[in-house]
């Protein structure tokens, strides 16, 4: 058994010195989770051990993406120092690159340009750097439902109003309608969505009421996975004209507005004109003493400084 002890150490301590020299070259992450907002821009960052100067020759990186559904995309590949783009997934071609000038300091940067809902998953980093090693990163994408879009119109069929909330975000919110009169209390809508070719939930909800209930109601967009609320306040005081919204109605009303102060500003100004010119005219030939054409308040004028004249007594 001694025997047979000793024909083994050899290859248990050739086992151990590979597992320690594997175990020196390590990638590292800074960041294993990224939270960003829907077309940002993120950089992905893994970090591998190098010497006083890299060589370029010996390094190969790949950078993939894996889904929830555990499909793979290749996004970056640089082998042997020369970046191979064969393979690369279309959707990432334009948005994603390594930045060569962090590669001296270990760095193996991914930067990915507006970033889109679909890009959220785990990234697999792997470097080979004479040996390998690898880390995943988890890339989360958020779309908060900043804009809420407006809409009142009259109802067609009942005496009343129809109120329109839309946004789009992401994940899915909840809507929620609230009135003046009792804001903590959710109003019945009707609320649909739909998703965009990026990933984005269209989401509106309509709300139907009569003009007697209140004057002031809000639209409520609850994001609640992102903890976030976003609201719109609307006031049916003024109901917009033909359902258009207030932004719409007020520009309309500004355009067939302009023609009309264009008119009367030409009048104004055919007016003023006429009057300065009768005006000129008349202290013309009063100065002249041939007026047979002026208003009567100018003949009375002639008339007062002749009487002036004639009454002055003689030196």
């Amino acid at each position: 058994m001694s025997r047979k002890m000793f024909k083994l150490l050899p290859v248990v301590l050739l086992d151990i010195q590979l597992h320690l020299m594997t175990a020196l070259f390590t990638v590292e992450v800074l960041q294993p989770r990224y939270s960003v907002e829907h077309g940002s821009n993120v950089i992905l960052r893994c970090r591998f051990p190098v010497d006083s100067q890299l060589n370029f020759k010996m390094l190969s990186i790949l950078w993939k993406r894996i889904s929830s559904k555990q499909e793979e995309k290749e996004i970056y590949k640089l082998h042997k120092g020369q970046e191979d783009l064969t393979l690369q997934d279309p959707d990432y071609r334009g948005r994603a690159t390594l930045l060569h000038e962090e590669l001296p300091m270990g760095f193996s940067a991914l930067s990915i340009t507006s970033v889109k809902i679909t890009d959220a998953g785990s990234f697999l980093c792997v470097i080979n750097y004479g040996e390998a090693d690898y880390k995943y990163i988890t890339l989360e994408v958020k779309a908060s439902y900043k804009r809420i879009n407006i809409q009142k119109m009259k109802d067609p069929e009942e005496e009343g109003l129809i109120l329109i909330c839309q946004s789009e975000g992401y994940p899915l919110a909840e809507v929620s309608w609230h009135d003046g009169r009792k804001p903590n209390v959710s109003m019945v809508a009707n609320t649909t969505f739909e998703l965009t070719d990026e990933g984005l939930f269209n989401v509106t909800s309509v709300l139907q009421v009569k003009q007697s209930i209140s004057e002031n109601y809000t639209c409520v967009f609850w994001n609640k996975k992102l903890n976030e609320k976003t609201s719109e306040y609307v006031s049916a005081f003024q109901l917009d004209y033909m359902g258009e919204s207030t932004t719409e109605y007020q520009k309309k009303l500004l355009i067939s507005f302009i023609p009309i102060s264009l008119v009367v500003l030409s009048f104004l100004a055919v007016f003023v004109f006429k009057v300065l010119r009768r005006k000129s005219s008349t202290n013309l030939c009063i100065q002249q003493g041939n007026c047979r054409n002026v208003s009567y308040r100018s003949r009375v004028k002639e008339v007062d400084v002749s009487l002036n004249i004639t009454s002055s007594p003689l030196i």
